[in-house]
Order: C-alpha cells, then sequence, then structure tokens
C-alpha cells in the first residue's frame, strides 16, 4: 500500500512538475505511463489500446470543451460522458477485459483527482518542491 501511493505521489508531483515546467506534452506522457501501469497493459494490448483511447480521449475532450463554452450543467456533462463511454465500451473490450475497461474509469479520476489535488497544494502555497501532495503524506 505505501509502495502505490509512493508511485501514485511520484506521478502527480513529476506531472505537475512537468507541467509548468515543460508544458502538456510531458504531462501527457506521463498520463500515458500511470494509465498503462494502472491497467498493466502488456505490449500487445498497448499497441491496440492506445489508438481507440486517443480516438474516445479526443472525442471526450471536444465534448467538454463544447459543453463549457455553451455554459452546460455539470449534471448535463456526466450524463454526455456516460454515453461517450457507453458508446466506446464495445471499442475497448475489443482489445482490454472487462476489468481492465472498469479499472480505466476508475485510473481516469483518479488521474485527474491527483492533478486537482497538486494544483490545489500548489494554489495553498505548496510551490513546485519535490515533497509528496499534502494528502498523500499518510
Amino acid at each position: 500500500m505505501k509502495k502505490t501511493l509512493l508511485t501514485i505521489a511520484f506521478f502527480a508531483i513529476a506531472a505537475t512538475t512537468f507541467l509548468f515546467a515543460q508544458g502538456g506534452e510531458r504531462l501527457e506522457s506521463l498520463r500515458v505511463a500511470y494509465i498503462t501501469k494502472q491497467l498493466q497493459l502488456t505490449p500487445q494490448e498497448a499497441e491496440k489500446f492506445w489508438p481507440v483511447y486517443n480516438i474516445y480521449d479526443d472525442e471526450m475532450k471536444k465534448m467538454v470543451r463544447d459543453h463549457r463554452s455553451k455554459g452546460g450543467s455539470e449534471i448535463e456533462l456526466e450524463e454526455k460522458l456516460l454515453e461517450l463511454h457507453k458508446k466506446y465500451r464495445p471499442d475497448f473490450l475489443k482489445v482490454i477485459s472487462e476489468s481492465k475497461f472498469d479499472k480505466l474509469m476508475q485510473a481516469e479520476r483518479s488521474w485527474r483527482d491527483l492533478l486537482q489535488k497538486e494544483l490545489e497544494r500548489r494554489r495553498n502555497g505548496g510551490g513546485q518542491g519535490g515533497g509528496r501532495p499534502n494528502d498523500l503524506n499518510n
């Protein structure tokens, strides 16, 4: 458990450090590594998974951007995201198992949560130092 928390903390710190230092490309590669690790993708699975994920991710980003530009409610956005998950589920199940698809949904949430917590920590005076995010110290 402690090893897992340290790994998560490392990714969160590294992600936000690179986000501010080198832009979104480094953050994206850390997200890929995080999801790959959480899903425990084999090289063969990863080769088939990432093209499907990238199409899904592009559509999701566009959907969120469009929704927010129109000032839609959060519940409407959640409904749209659920529909998107349902739409892409069959494509994902062609390349990964049902349990890995479930882990993907969890990994996406935990990645967003880690980034959000790290950004909040920095806004509250945590700086860009090498320490772990405050809520992962326990």
